[in-house]
């Protein structure tokens, strides 16, 4: 029976209504190695489809090799554009495995992982999705408006997580954990192509931090090209030790685009056992600005690009008197 055919719609399963908000359709990805919540969500959502016809649950089944039901993908799939449609990614004790790109390629569509919000940033480990094909990204967005939050993403070694390609206007990505899996020359964790990033967000409250990988050389985290204009990556936090060294930490080369108030470590240094070393914290373009960022790293690793006593306001360094001042411009 469709939805409509309940008097209350969803909360006729003891959810609630949100269509007074806007918001379409809510799909449930459930890892079906957790038996006991799997059971309960098919109790609930099992056979059940919205007016559309589309199914309300989307069990995935995997291992570490195989991929055997993908409901990530699926519940993607069903998502429409312009609805304003949820993937509700639902917390396991196991990991979320995938083979191939989950395409994020229609407008106004929110993937989220509720359980694995709370922290200021980055995610919990709720809901664990890790890609087990070489050089794949875990998600791949070519649209605008679209949303990816709550998530624990471990990439493949040395492919970038999240791609954004040029029609990815406005993106929404927040408090998302990435563990870096470094092995030798990393692509960056997340990465925009032309116009992607523009006028949105790109990155905010979410945690990167070394799990895999020794003296690895990564030449930036989050790249963003000059013609993503307006682009912002704010309040992140980035810590890398393990010996591996971040030549660019974030590269916003976005005409007026906006790095503000994240955080970076290096582990205490390169001098200490599991300590990293972020040659330079930011990099921005001449138009672009930096304000408010932290940085637990050495002398002059702070701050590059921008115009002087223009781009900088109130950032610091590790080092007494490196402040970055808006009268100067580190280089």
């Amino acid at each position: 029976m469709p939805l409509t055919g309940f008097p209350n719609g969803i909360s006729s399963f003891g959810n609630a209504v949100f269509g007074s908000l806007g918001i379409g359709n809510v799909y449930y990805v459930v890892n079906t190695t957790s038996t006991t919540a799997y059971k309960e969500m098919l109790k609930r959502y099992g056979g059940f489809r919205y007016e559309d016809g589309s199914k309300i649950l989307h069990p995935h089944t995997s291992t570490a090799s195989t991929v055997t039901l993908n409901g990530l993908k699926s519940a993607l799939a069903a998502t429409v554009e312009d609805r304003n449609d949820y993937v509700v990614v639902m917390g396991a004790n196991s990991t979320y495995y995938i083979d191939a790109a989950l395409a994020l390629n229609k407008k106004n569509v929110h993937i989220v992982c509720p359980a694995g919000m709370g922290y200021d940033y980055g995610a919990t480990n709720a809901a664990r999705i890790q890609q087990i094909t070489a050089s794949t990204a875990i998600f791949a967005m070519s649209d605008a408006s679209i949303e990816i939050a709550g998530l624990y993403l471990k990439g493949y070694a040395d492919a970038s997580v999240i791609t954004l390609a040029a029609t990815s206007y406005a993106p929404n990505i927040h408090h998302n954990t990435f563990p870096l899996i470094w092995s030798s020359s990393p692509n960056p964790t997340i990465a925009c192509s032309g116009d992607g990033g523009a006028w949105g967000n790109v990155a905010y409250r979410n945690w990167f931090i070394s799990q895999a990988g020794d003296n690895v050389t990564c030449a930036a985290l989050i790249t963003v090209g000059s013609s993503a204009t307006g682009a912002k990556c704010s309040h992140n936090e980035i810590t890398i030790g393990d010996g591996n060294i971040l030549t660019v930490g974030i590269q916003n080369s976005a005409v007026k685009g906006a790095t503000d108030f994240n955080i970076f470590s290096e582990s205490g240094g390169a001098a200490v056992s599991s300590g990293g070393t972020i040659t330079k914290a930011i990099a921005i373009h001449a138009t672009g600005s930096a304000k408010g960022n932290r940085g637990a790293v050495g002398t002059t690793q702070m701050l590059n690009g921008g115009t002087s006593a223009h781009s900088y306001c109130d950032n610091i360094g590790g080092v007494t008197g490196d402040a970055g001042q808006a009268t100067q411009l580190e280089s």
